[in-house]
């Protein structure tokens, strides 16, 4: 059960990672073409650079919305933070002290952080906020 909780924070860590990296990437990618294309106009360029660059901050804008990588990222930095700390927990207990209800809590725990996150990505979609979190603990 540890190695599929582990494997499960692996993937969550690589896609919180990833879509952070996203994220920062399309943020400053609009910063930098809204203000270019400020200054194209201010200093008169051609109007094909003005217009390419008001283009690709639109494009840039859409984008972020469609992928929405700042949400993807604050999802899965809450999914890792939760499995994290149920692994953590887990790991407290002493081998010899670890049974059947110690291995089913972290069970639950990563079937738990799986739904909840796919919870929230659905509502999310759907215009609503999630839920609150639940979940079990272990000792």
């Amino acid at each position: 059960m540890l190695d599929q909780a582990l494997t499960d924070l692996d993937w969550y860590a690589r896609c919180r990672d990833r879509a952070r990296r996203w994220h920062w990437g399309t943020e400053l990618g609009a910063l930098l073409t809204g203000a270019a294309t400020v200054v194209a106009a201010g200093i008169q360029a051609p109007a094909a650079v003005t217009a390419t660059l008001a283009g690709m901050t639109v494009f840039i804008g859409g984008f972020r919305q469609v992928f929405g990588h700042a949400e993807r990222h604050v999802l899965a930095s809450e999914a890792w933070s939760r499995l994290h700390l149920a692994v953590r927990r887990y790991r407290l207990v002493p081998e010899e002290q670890r049974d059947e209800s110690v291995r089913r809590r972290l069970l639950e725990e990563v079937e738990t952080v799986a739904t909840t996150e796919l919870q929230s990505w659905a509502a999310s979609r759907r215009g609503r906020q999630p839920g609150p979190l639940m979940g079990s603990q272990l000792p």
